[in-house]
């Protein structure tokens, strides 16, 4: 555990019917254990009860966390806060993780970078982010975010459109089938079947990519010729599929019943809608066991035929594919089923609901599962790990940034204010308005007291600045003026 013997820490929980050990369970105090990654290591050559020993070494990792991460809980696929300090940074938080890579939606993925906490990433207004995780062995995990502004956040998503097309809408020719995007990861339609029809979904208006069905195909795994027991090694075939593994993960309780998936490969076929509101096929799940029977040519038909034929009036037909879903067809290389039924006494209107993340849909007569969430849920209130520059700070910097450089342009006005002197007016006689002499006026300007001019001053100070002064003349009163500047 961890590079460190655990032996001691180790019991046997199943036996075989010889006695042997067949499971060893390791047991650990959780205390014992540090938040972080942990792993547990089996060294190659460790032998079992029919002594055969290990031919490689094994290793397992576990995550021990206070709070749920997209390393640690798979079904975490949006992280409010991933976008984080004013749109300026992406704040990661995937312990565990050593590589990741990201990706404004729609664009190209940018180079593999070591895992770091922070990083900084220009975020573009109402366009999600999307990051891709690489831990040991795997990097299936991804998250996204999307905000229009730093506090308001939107749905993110795979695609930046998604349409539902059939042959009840030629294929979009008669109606886009346009679908909304009401969750993260989730486009819903809404729409009316009175029959069966097979659909495919398609983010783009052209058929550059599309989304349906995968047919069963049988595998079976053997060892490599260099090991000496692949001559007599025999498995169990695996039947690979859309469907196919859908009903191998239902079985196990592993998989929802009112949930399927599809395959965004080249080869991928169109599915089931019909006004049962539910995504099961006309046929049981993948080929039928039972209702596919063998079908004889007749004048030309051949193989191809049989491949692009489709149907007729009252059969569907397809070639053998070799596998246990085509139960009755037996040997014949074209196989025939009896066609579903064409209609229902009304038509009925279905909430169809994909994720363009997981590749997983759901077909539904509740349509309230078609309405939009009322929001994507806020951002975190509190300050995210980052640059404070960049931040809370950077905030604080432009709002008083402004006010600072009006207040310093109001204090430089101040010194240049308008000044008004006159003289007072209980000492005025007679108004006669006379040049006053270059040297007083210039003494004024500099905001002195006139000292000298054969007059007696008095200077008072208020809302404007009065000095007073009488001036002797022999044929002249004193006079009154004003001088602003």
């Amino acid at each position: 555990l961890d590079g460190q013997p655990a032996a001691a820490h180790m019991a046997c929980v199943a036996f075989s019917q010889r006695g042997g050990c067949m499971q060893l369970a390791l047991s650990v105090e959780m205390a014992a254990l540090a938040v972080g990654v942990h792993s547990v290591d089996l060294d190659e050559g460790v032998p079992d009860e029919r002594g055969f020993r290990t031919a490689a070494a094994f290793r397992s990792s576990f995550i021990v966390e206070d709070l749920p991460t997209p390393v640690s809980d798979p079904g975490i696929s949006e992280q409010p806060g991933l976008i984080c300090n004013y749109m300026t940074q992406l704040c990661h938080n995937a312990l565990g993780a050593r590589w990741l890579r990201i990706q404004n939606r729609g664009a190209a993925w940018s180079d593999w970078r070591p895992y770091e906490a922070v990083t900084d990433w220009l975020v573009e207004p109402g366009r999600g982010v999307l990051v891709q995780y690489y831990v040991d062995g795997s990097s299936s995990y991804i998250v996204g975010d999307c905000a229009i502004d730093w506090h308001t956040r939107c749905f993110a998503s795979w695609h930046g459109d998604m349409f539902l097309r059939h042959d009840a809408n030629l294929w979009g020719a008669l109606d886009e089938g346009r679908m909304s995007l009401i969750d993260h990861f989730t486009w819903a339609a809404n729409m009316s079947f009175d029959r069966y029809v097979q659909a495919k979904f398609a983010p783009f208006p052209n058929w550059t990519k599309s989304y349906g069905k995968q047919k069963a195909r049988t595998f079976r795994y053997t060892l490599p010729d260099y090991d000496p027991r692949h001559e007599a090694f025999q498995c169990d075939a695996v039947n690979d599929g859309t469907e196919a593994i859908a009903d191998w993960m239902s079985r196990r309780g592993l998989w929802p019943d009112d949930m399927s998936m599809v395959s965004g490969a080249d080869f991928a076929e169109p599915l089931w809608l019909s006004h049962e509101c539910n995504q099961q096929p006309p046929y049981p799940p993948g080929l039928s066991v039972t209702d596919w029977q063998c079908h004889l040519y007749q004048g030309s038909q051949d193989d191809e035929w049989c491949r692009t034929v489709g149907s007729d009036n009252h059969y569907l037909y397809t070639l053998r594919n070799h596998s246990e879903y085509m139960g009755d067809c037996g040997l014949c290389d074209c196989c025939r089923k009896a066609k579903p039924p064409t209609s229902s006494a009304e038509p009925r209107t279905c909430c169809i609901l994909f994720n363009d993340l997981r590749l997983n849909y759901t077909v539904t007569s509740d349509l309230s599962r078609c309405h939009p969430s009322a929001s994507a849920s806020p951002p975190p209130a509190e300050p995210q790990v980052g640059s404070l520059l960049s931040s809370e700070t950077l905030a604080v910097f432009w709002f008083v940034f402004p006010i600072s450089v009006a207040l310093v342009g109001v204090c430089r006005k101040r010194q240049q204010s308008v000044v008004r002197i006159r003289f007072a007016p209980d000492q005025v006689r007679k108004v006669e308005r006379r040049r006053l002499p270059r040297a007083m006026a210039l003494s004024m300007k500099s905001s002195k007291s006139l000292a000298s001019m054969e007059t007696s001053a008095s200077v008072t100070t208020s809302s404007t600045m009065a000095v007073a002064s009488e001036m002797a003349s022999s044929s002249s009163s004193v006079s009154s003026a004003s001088l602003d500047q």
